[in-house]
């Protein structure tokens, strides 16, 4: 959570995703955390006097790309005695679509 962006309610823009949950005054969840704001949110949160929130900060362009290519060096390093056996080749290439998915 050190990662996260405090920031008022009138600089947030609709994309943004919230790092923590937003709460009420009396502890209800409103939003919860990893949620992408929409336009309706923000103003919704506005009607109800939430005035900061604390948002994920955005992710380098290139983050994904490093994500998929460090996940897919974690399972060429396991099958790396046999990455080259045709028996293997299924579990391999479902392995690293299974990871893929897992990214978006």
């Amino acid at each position: 959570m050190s990662d996260a962006l405090e920031r008022p309610l009138d600089e947030v823009q609709p994309g943004m995703a919230l790092a923590a949950a937003v709460v009420d005054r009396n502890g209800q969840v409103l939003l919860p955390a990893g949620l992408t704001l929409a336009e309706n949110h923000i103003e919704s949160l506005r009607r109800r006097g939430i005035d900061k929130l604390s948002i994920t900060p955005p992710e380098a362009p290139d983050a994904k790309a490093r994500q998929r290519e460090a996940a897919r060096a974690r399972v060429m390093h396991i099958f790396r005695h046999t990455a080259d056996d045709p028996a293997a080749q299924p579990l391999l290439h479902a392995v690293l679509a299974f990871r893929e998915e897992q990214l978006k």
